[in-house]
């Protein structure tokens, strides 16, 4: 999962609006997110995303 999370926060430094409007990207967000702990990029993301309450 580190990994995927690396990659998200990457991708969300470059193309913001695709990773956070793209549905597979909100997928994997979330999925990532549920991780314990979740990464804490991925989990400002989630919550930037509406993904977390």
């Amino acid at each position: 999962m580190r990994g995927a999370a690396r990659a998200l926060v990457d991708a969300d430094s470059v193309a913001p609006a695709e990773v956070r409007w793209r549905p597979l990207a909100r997928t994997v967000i979330a999925d990532v997110a549920r991780a314990q702990p979740a990464p804490a990029g991925v989990a400002r993301l989630a919550t930037l995303v509406g993904l977390t309450r």
